[in-house]
């Protein structure tokens, strides 16, 4: 197969727009917030979704896994492992969902332990953990079921799936905030809501979109201990990077926390803005990991050498792109989150930070896509274990005496890291394909 930049533009393109909404609906929630011009409520929100966050992306390799088997199944153009890809996720997913809901006393226990926030801001937090808990089943669900539409290459679908879940959530927040008054009970009911409808579109989509009946393989479902057990040892080092990964975001909320109620907001803003680049990268990532996975199910190194070219090509135009955008409108963008002086005045404080930040992160964000479409994992687990070793060191070595900015020295060194670590080891993808 011969891959050219309008075959990647064409995948590239959806996902990256359908990814970056999902940041937006974090960017939106504390945007909206802030608008009540009170520090605990956009502390509390951010303390939230840390901590949802923390769930959701413990078991994120749902999504990631799911991609990277439907891709080499849909290069071995097998209709039985493609249903494979989705089925036996999808159980998981599921199950670990409802698990959330039963342990959800002894997580926002935990939680509260580890973060350690201020009385105002905890009690906002427990506000919107109570009613998103009872959304974790359809967001691992969701997981499961968009990660198979990007693994098909089914572009359409997962546009529509995602951006109107997230279009859904972001109206439903300034209804339930702004109108309605719901404070953060509503930015909670709003995701809560938007996440059921998001996988009820989900389960219609792929219903329309195959070839093949899903039903006529429900019994893939049945795993014996011996299935169960690949399963989970091929996901292992997944759930390791993504436990490294969120070892670093709590970490962030502590430190942060501990410095004061307006660095936590402050830096809630900030981190907003590098959730929105990321994502933005992520896409990219996608469509490597569908191609990438793509070759390995075809056995096509020259596929495969093609899909890492092109990344890097990708990379380097949405490196200078977000570069750019957040050097010209780094000033306007705190105001689309708050209007509180002191909030304002921290964040030109750190704004030097964020403007580097697409430049370290941009090619560790996109060559992990070639790594697990490839199901190459090891050097995503490794990689992961080392970079947060060395943010761990800096942490210690320099918040004390340089406060936030030795924070976000070390969230820095952390995404140059995630690349430094993991490219090395682009020979073991290139070995998958052979």
């Amino acid at each position: 197969m011969s891959l050219t930049h309008r075959d990647y533009f064409k995948i590239a393109i959806p996902f990256i727009i359908s990814t970056v909404t999902q940041p937006l609906l974090g960017a939106v929630d504390t945007a909206v917030i802030g608008r009540l011009g009170v520090t605990e409520l956009i502390g509390g929100v951010a303390i939230g979704t840390v901590i949802m966050n923390t769930l959701y992306w413990l078991f994120g390799f749902f999504r990631v896994s799911t991609t990277g088997q439907s891709a080499i199944a849909l290069g071995k153009n097998c209709n039985e492992s493609k249903a494979s890809s989705l089925i036996r996720p999808f159980v998981l997913a599921g199950s670990a969902g409802l698990i959330f809901i039963l342990l959800q006393s002894f997580i926002w226990q935990g939680a509260l332990t580890i973060i350690e926030p201020e009385a105002g801001v905890a009690l906002s937090a427990k506000t919107y953990f109570d009613i998103l808990i009872w959304g974790a089943p359809f967001v691992l669900l969701n997981y499961t079921l968009i990660g198979w539409l990007m693994g098909q290459a089914k572009v359409k679908e997962t546009l529509y799936t995602q951006i109107f879940g997230n279009v859904l959530n972001i109206i439903l927040d300034a209804v339930f905030v702004l109108y309605l008054d719901f404070g953060v009970a509503g930015v909670a009911f709003a995701s809560l809501t938007s996440q059921v409808i998001t996988f009820i579109i989900g389960m219609y989509l792929i219903a329309q979109s195959t070839s093949f009946s899903l039903l006529s393989y429900l019994g893939l479902a049945r795993m014996s201990r011996k299935d169960l057990k690949v399963i989970i040892s091929s996901n292992t080092d997944l759930l390791l990077r993504t436990v490294c990964i969120l070892t670093f975001f709590n970490v962030m909320a502590r430190m942060g926390s501990q410095l004061g109620a307006d660095i936590l907001a402050t830096n809630a803003i900030l981190m907003q803005v590098t959730f929105i680049v990321s994502y933005m990268f992520d896409g990219v990532a996608n469509a490597s990991s569908v191609f990438s996975g793509k070759a390995v199910g075809a056995k096509d190194p020259e596929l495969l050498k093609r899909v890492v070219s092109l990344n890097v090509q990708w990379t380097t135009l949405f490196v200078a792109i977000a570069t750019a955008f957040i050097i010209l409108f780094q000033n306007q963008l705190v105001l689309l989150f708050t209007q509180i002086p002191s909030l304002i005045a921290i964040y030109h404080e750190m704004s030097p930070w964020l403007t580097v930040f697409p430049l370290v992160a941009g090619f560790g964000l996109t060559f992990y896509g070639i790594f697990t479409g490839t199901g190459t994992t090891v050097p995503v687990r490794n990689s992961s274990i080392a970079t947060l070793a060395i943010f761990l060191f800096v942490v210690w070595a320099t918040v004390e005496n340089w406060g936030n900015h030795g924070l976000w020295l070390a969230f820095t060194i952390f995404y140059i890291g995630r690349f430094a670590f993991l490219v090395p080891f682009l020979r073991q993808v290139f070995a998958k394909a052979v």
